[in-house]
């Protein structure tokens, strides 16, 4: 019996501590205005058409180092750890009022973590449905290392233009799998030879950034454009 109640209060206990710490904790976190709601937020904008049922998203990856930085990062490549420091913030809230719009506002200001000094790497923005939750129309946006990286201005127009669906069949006859391919193009010139399903890479300053910089990058849906998942039964076919 004595078990018993000193189980009793040990889950009262936690029961109080979740009500009265964890509950508001996550309800506060839960409520949190998204980033780029506040004046003193400093963002970069990039926003344009997209299709309805699309969601677009973005990756900013930020990298510090220092003579005084504290912290290690894993190489992707080696996993081998690395002095510095690395941080990716996702950013999918849309600002846009309109449907078929989207608005990102993405962290582009230096900042210390760590004593490491870090500062904006690469930008990676995409859109996703039902058909292709893994991500199409990727554009990647990173600065000139090299003379011969031409550098896209803030005032071009971006364009992933006839993003149709292709679905093909496994070697093993046994299911299928869907992708969403998209042609590229900058300024009105077309930039990709064939529909890519992959990403697409552009320079841009980011020493030029500021509160005001937009950048239009437009996703258009093609012909052949799927919204729906693939069905098991037709996987099964």
């Amino acid at each position: 019996m004595v078990k018993f109640w000193k189980v009793l209060m040990v889950l009262l206990v936690i029961g109080l501590a979740f009500y009265y710490v964890v509950a508001p904790a996550f309800e506060a976190y839960e409520g949190k205005a998204p980033f780029g709601s506040s004046s003193s937020d400093h963002y970069i904008s990039v926003k344009g058409e997209k299709p309805q049922d699309a969601k677009v998203k973005a990756y900013a990856t930020f990298y510090g180092g220092g003579d005084g930085c504290k912290a290690f990062s894993l190489s992707a490549v080696d996993g081998k750890k690395r002095l510095g420091g690395k941080s990716t913030f996702l950013v999918e809230h849309n600002f846009a009022e309109k449907k078929g719009r989207y608005e990102l506002r993405i962290p582009y200001k230096s900042y210390d973590s760590n004593e490491c000094d870090m500062k904006l790497h690469r930008i990676v923005i995409d859109a996703e449905n039902d058909f292709d939750p893994v991500g199409f129309a990727e554009l990647r946006i990173s600065q000139p290392l090299f003379d011969k990286d031409e550098v896209v201005a803030f005032d071009l127009v971006i364009d992933a233009k006839n993003c149709n669906a292709e679905v093909w069949q496994w070697a093993n006859k046994k299911g299928w799998s869907g992708a969403t391919v998209c042609s590229f193009f900058v300024d009105g010139e077309l930039k990709t030879k064939e529909p890519e399903s992959n990403a697409y890479s552009i320079h841009q300053e980011f020493k030029s950034f500021s509160d005001d910089t937009v950048i239009q990058y437009n996703i258009f849906a093609g012909e052949n454009y799927r919204t729906e998942p693939l069905k098991p039964k037709a996987i099964n076919d």
